[in-house]
């Protein structure tokens, strides 16, 4: 087990910071989304989004209470083999399953512009199948997660508040664990990059298949950009924060980097947290309605009228109404005859 014998010197800020907020923003988004179901008909991002929450949202409750224990008691409380084995399972498999969610909305999204813009997510057994690809995602991330309990061995690394697979240990079963879950992890964000970029250069050489990528509910002229706001980010987000991870725990199970891992790793664990922490503020931040209030107050600003913008119910019936108008062009036209 990777204890060191030097007293330690770590502050438990970043680890508050990130409990706090990471507790907070999964459960809000948690309860935004539910709340707001009527409106997006649980279509396949918001399947899959509920899915990225709650991994996110199981390692806030298992894994960092024990991590905030350990600086709360001035690193005097040690967490026991038992407890390491579960968090190292938990901490991997949040991983895991985040990486492969974000990738399959990549997916969703190519088969989506592939099938030049047919809608194939709102019929009830379309959103069984993707709750089914939710469920395949979770069992293959557990299964990945759960080699080094079987064949491996799990150890506490500095400054004793995280646990992993034990890199440190020679043999075959630990070694195995460690690189499986690398390439695993590395497989995923480099798919995960790759359909990213097909769908940028797919909706970049046609403006119609740009405007496919955007949501159908028009208010005010403006169309919604939330969703693709939020997957650009969380893609960099995960290729910046779990990439380096990812790489010096494939290092380390190939024996090319010795040692313990110490601070650096540390480091790159909470670049790890802080990647969880960011998803579920940035997508209670870049909800449509938000974005709308923002858009139309700046209009509003620009052309010297300030104004709010306009509730749902009235953005909604000014929408019918137009549409009603421009689908009866007759009426339309014997009003002006009358007039």
């Amino acid at each position: 087990m990777g204890n060191a014998t030097d007293p330690i010197h770590e502050s438990g800020i970043p680890t508050y910071v990130f409990f706090a907020f990471g507790f907070v923003g999964n459960g809000l988004a948690l309860v935004v989304i539910c709340c707001n179901r009527e409106h997006h008909q649980w279509r396949s991002f918001y399947i899959f989004f509920v899915g990225l929450a709650m991994s996110d949202f199981l390692n806030q409750v298992i894994v960092f209470p024990f991590e905030v224990l350990r600086y709360g008691s001035n690193f005097n409380y040690t967490i026991p083999p038992h407890l390491c084995k579960v968090e190292s399972f938990i901490y991997s498999f949040t991983q895991i399953s985040s990486g492969m969610i974000i990738s399959g909305i990549g997916t969703d999204r190519y088969i989506f512009l592939s099938n030049h813009g047919q809608p194939h997510d709102t019929m009830l057994w379309n959103r069984r199948k993707y709750l089914v690809c939710l469920l395949v995602i979770w069992i293959f991330s557990a299964l990945v997660s759960s080699l080094h309990l079987f064949v491996g061995k799990s150890s506490i690394f500095y400054p004793g508040s995280w646990c992993f697979i034990d890199v440190m240990d020679k043999g075959i079963g630990s070694v195995f664990s460690a690189t499986v879950y690398a390439l695993t992890g590395i497989v995923v964000l480099v798919y995960t990059v790759y359909i990213y970029i097909c769908v940028m250069c797919m909706s970049c050489r046609d403006p119609e298949q740009r405007g496919r990528l955007l949501d159908a509910d028009r208010v005010t002229g403006f169309y919604d950009v939330h969703v693709n706001v939020f997957l650009a980010i969380s893609v960099t987000l995960y290729v910046v924060c779990w990439g380096p991870f990812l790489m010096d725990i494939f290092l380390r199970g190939i024996k090319v980097i010795p040692g313990c891992p110490g601070k650096l790793e540390l480091w790159l664990v909470r670049l790890i947290d802080l990647k969880s922490n960011v998803n579920p503020w940035l997508y209670v931040l870049l909800r449509k309605e938000y974005i709308r209030r923002i858009f139309v107050r700046f209009q509003s600003c620009h052309e010297g009228n300030i104004q709010t913008a306009p509730p749902d119910g009235e953005s909604k019936r000014l929408l019918q109404e137009s549409q009603i108008t421009f689908s009866n062009p007759s009426s339309q036209c014997s009003n002006y005859m009358q007039n």
